[in-house]
């Protein structure tokens, strides 16, 4: 049989209906003065900014005698933000409340209490639960933040439900720590792709982090630019808090082509012809992208001595133009750069890379 107060409800049926008995409440071994239940009021509220509060109860005497039973000493029951002191020569008890770590306790959205189980241990060795419910009083002190200042995406495809997939994958993670907080607003800036809604709470992390849901203006447009915008999320406090991050999105690009070899050697004859032994390829192909090749000289300018253009995936270059003689005569070579670019037909964008072509001067035929 439990300690606590049992109300014991008989009900005997007759013939002309149901009456119903009350049985008196069992007392208690021992209690707190004048108090007959399991219950052990408090009045008192904790602020979360405090570091520690001491709560006295309403009735704070120990039995007096006058009742069956004294208290003998009082604990406090798993819970580490709770401690009891007592006051043996005024027969007084106080709850010590330390400052709640709101970083692993679950947020709500009600209000939080703490939830408090005492054991009166009487001068009979029994021992009586009472329980006990403090409010704390949750101020906003703690302002969301973005688990990154910057969010990137390199898109593989042009289309802005991809990167709703990418979302999913590498999600933007907003957090807010404030216990009776469970939701944020999320707003982005103004921008022709999409728009941004609340996107719900990140399991398994006590409603402390929360997704944020970007939603396309237009479905299948096409990221054909670069998106850079900024990303807030507020908290629902008094006052609320702010806080702000960046996302950038790139549309896909071409990788950059590779040269199977990082220089080619031609060699420029005194009857104006031009030889070449091995043609130049680029290893990754140029079957998915635009492609274009050039000549340059200096680094800076094209010239029109020698043209190239792509072939089956190979890079053909011929004479276009007679060297001037002065040139052919004072040098025994020249070193010209091969400028190979992929172009996205999609998007535009392009990549670049190079490769050296020398052609040496020959003066036999």
């Amino acid at each position: 049989m439990p300690y606590y107060a049992l109300l014991v409800l008989v009900h005997v049926a007759l013939m002309s209906g149901t009456i119903t008995y009350a049985v008196a409440e069992k007392s208690l071994d021992c209690s707190f003065y004048n108090i007959k239940n399991n219950y052990l009021k408090f009045e008192d509220v904790v602020l979360d900014v405090d570091n520690e509060t001491t709560v006295p109860p309403l009735t704070n005497y120990y039995n007096s005698g006058l009742e069956k039973v004294s208290v003998s000493y009082v604990e406090i029951v798993d819970n580490p933000y709770v401690s009891v002191h007592e006051s043996k020569s005024y027969n007084r008890v106080f709850l010590n409340i330390k400052q709640i770590n709101e970083m692993v306790e679950p947020s709500r959205r009600s209000e939080f209490y703490y939830n408090v189980k005492l054991n009166l241990h009487c001068d009979n060795r029994a021992i009586v639960e009472m329980y006990s419910s403090i409010r704390l009083i949750d101020t906003n002190n703690h302002e969301p933040f973005f688990d990154k200042p910057r969010y990137t995406y390199n898109l593989i495809s042009a289309y802005v439900e991809d990167f709703q997939r990418q979302l999913i994958l590498y999600p933007v993670v907003a957090t807010d720590y404030d216990v009776t907080n469970v939701e944020v607003d999320f707003t982005i800036e103004e921008n022709a792709y999409f728009d941004i809604m609340y996107g719900g709470v990140v399991p398994g992390t006590l409603n402390k982090k929360h997704y944020p849901k970007l939603v396309p203006k237009t479905h299948g447009k096409l990221l054909t630019e670069r998106i850079e915008v900024e990303i807030g999320v507020t908290d629902v406090g008094t006052p609320p808090r702010r806080n702000v991050t960046k996302l950038v999105i790139n549309p896909p690009s071409p990788p950059a082509p590779i040269f199977d070899k990082t220089f080619y050697v031609g060699h420029y004859y005194k009857n104006h012809t031009f030889v070449i032994n091995e043609t130049p390829e680029l290893a990754e192909g140029t079957t998915y992208y635009q492609t274009r090749v050039t000549i340059i000289i200096d680094g800076e300018r094209d010239q029109n001595n020698f043209i190239s253009r792509v072939e089956n995936e190979k890079i053909v270059i011929e004479s276009n133009d007679q060297l001037d003689s002065s040139v052919f005569f004072q040098n025994n070579y020249i070193a010209y750069e091969l400028k190979a670019t992929y172009v996205n037909v999609v998007t535009n964008l392009a990549t670049a890379s190079r490769a050296t072509l020398i052609v040496e001067h020959h003066h036999d035929l």
